[in-house]
């Protein structure tokens, strides 16, 4: 399980993007796909059963859940990480006891199990790391939603990482060890910004700043529109009350998303920006005396509390 399985140099163009997003989550729940054999009899699934490293200059684009599922790491050019090269000359004066370290640490691993200790010790680690990247992210960046997966990914390299150390400090060589550096915020940032109901509020926000959209104040007797402008939903003091498959409407005008109405209301309400009804994700309110559904939405789910009824720009 530990042979490496490699993908060089990921490009759209020359791979299929909808064959690698079903590996990528195949690979990610151990499973194989499933076929039928030529007897209409289920076939054994034959899963990756390597760790699996792609390169590449580029993500994949609106697949949030395949970007938790990954630790994307930018690597820069090798003139930036090791200028003049002198960490290589260094490695390569112990060249020939390279051999032997994976193989030394798996021992130092194996006694651990066996004196009873390993499953305690890396149990307590996860769980602590868990809860340090959940502290470390909140206080970064305040609400989040869907975390889990990439928190419990980072979390098991930093545990990784700790009985790395705890073996070299055995050794008296940690010093040999570089200091443990992440990138879960900006991991988690990415995602988040591939989310469709992210997608959905970025967008919009353009349209409504551009005009091509707009928020009325009043919902019994709305302003006229603008010529070439549309009323997407009305504002208070409090709430914005989105026509649902209006802006969704003209979101996919210039934004394409692989997600229905009712879905992309789902994301914002785990969101935290949706305040749901009782039954509905969809609240009733009188427009022009027509009872009318809208998404009831935090006013500051564009950012702007103080945004002008008759603009979107504030």
């Amino acid at each position: 399980m530990d042979t490496l399985y490699w993908v060089d140099d990921y490009k759209t163009i020359y791979a299929d993007e909808r064959t690698f997003t079903r590996f990528l989550q195949s690979y990610s729940r151990g499973m194989g796909r499933g076929r039928l054999t030529r007897e209409a009899k289920l076939r054994h699934e034959r899963p990756c059963r390597g760790l699996l490293l792609s390169t590449g200059e580029t993500t994949l684009e609106g697949e949030a859940s395949i970007l938790s599922r990954m630790l994307v790491l930018e690597i820069p050019p090798w003139e930036k990480r090791d200028p003049g090269g002198a960490a290589l000359a260094k490695l390569e004066t112990v060249r020939d006891q390279i051999p032997g370290f994976t193989a030394r640490f798996i021992q130092w691993i194996a006694a651990q199990a066996n004196e009873g200790t390993l499953a305690k010790e890396l149990a307590s680690r996860f769980e602590s790391n868990v809860k340090g990247y959940r502290d470390s992210l909140t206080s970064k960046l305040g609400r989040q939603a869907n975390t889990g997966r990439m928190v419990q990914n980072w979390a098991v390299l930093v545990t990784t990482y700790q009985m790395l150390r705890r073996f070299m400090v055995d050794l008296d060589c940690d010093n040999a060890l570089p200091g443990w550096q992440d990138s879960i915020v900006e991991t988690v940032k990415a995602v988040q910004q591939e989310r469709a109901g992210q997608v959905f509020i970025d967008t919009l926000g353009q349209l409504l700043a551009s005009g091509e959209l707009m928020l009325a104040r009043d919902m019994r007797e709305p302003e006229e529109p603008r010529p070439g402008t549309t009323i997407v939903g009305y504002l208070d003091e409090h709430y914005v009350y989105l026509l649902p498959d209006v802006a969704h409407r003209a979101v996919l005008r210039v934004q394409p998303l692989k997600f229905n109405t009712p879905a992309i209301g789902a994301q914002l309400k785990e969101d935290g920006w949706l305040i749901p009804g009782t039954n509905n994700l969809t609240v009733q309110r009188r427009i022009r005396g027509i009872p009318t559904r809208l998404w009831q939405l935090k006013a500051d789910f564009l950012g702007c509390d103080d945004c002008d009824g008759g603009s979107a720009t504030g």
